[in-house]
């Protein structure tokens, strides 16, 4: 089963954040987070966790969730299953190195793309699959405001919400993410949003988790 969003009766929403850490957008990300009281879920790369441990170190240390995103970004579907299962474990190996708090064991493929090798591998390792329920959009390198109309003209309770703070490559610029978020978080706090983590969306009663398609 793939997780898509949390309980429709719940007024909280879950802000993930996937390709980081970044060294030039993830701590200013961490601010914002911090200046409105909100907690993120941040679906790493390993090759980036080598590169930068102490930013999620830094992370977790604030109370932020650090998921699984691959080590290098590959299209899972498109990969040998022996390549998938290097691809998770390397990654979950360097984030149990760091001591990064791994419970809930969440991970998002890379591209929104799986299959049912793919659900079942995760099944069998104890794995969430957590996807999401609203795209910002910033992955297409929209301008501050499309990202702000694409949150708030559409989140709903239990909104699980998808946001870049890096790319695979990382050379894409995340300033338009940076800044919608300074409108975005304030704007959610105000209508009584609380932003948690995935994991503590979903430990809410009636979390829907049920089969979807998968983006491209």
């Amino acid at each position: 089963m793939t997780i898509w969003s949390g309980a429709p009766d719940q007024k909280a929403v879950a802000l993930t954040f996937d390709d980081g850490p970044s060294p030039v957008y993830t701590a200013q990300i961490m601010a914002l987070l911090q200046k409105y009281q909100a907690h993120g879920t941040f679906f790493v790369m390993g090759r980036r966790v080598e590169q930068y441990p102490g930013l999620v170190q830094a992370l977790f240390k604030a109370g932020h969730e650090v998921g699984n995103h691959s080590f290098s970004h590959p299209r899972l579907t498109k990969t040998g299953q022996l390549s998938r299962e290097q691809e998770l474990e390397r990654t979950a190996v360097d984030l149990d190195l760091l001591g990064c708090p791994q419970s809930q064991r969440l991970f998002r493929p890379p591209y929104s793309a799986f299959d049912d090798r793919l659900q079942a591998y995760l099944a069998h390792t104890h794995r969430r699959l957590v996807m999401w329920s609203l795209d910002s959009g910033d992955w297409k390198g929209l301008a501050a405001p499309a990202i702000i109309k694409n949150v708030l003209s559409r989140v709903r309770n239990g909104s699980i919400v998808i946001f870049h703070d890096s790319n695979e490559d990382a050379r894409a610029d995340r300033h338009p993410t940076v800044e919608a978020l300074s409108i975005i978080l304030p704007a959610l706090k105000a209508a009584g949003y609380r932003m948690v983590t995935v994991s503590e969306l979903l430990s809410r009663r009636g979390s829907p988790c049920h089969p979807g398609k998968a983006k491209d």
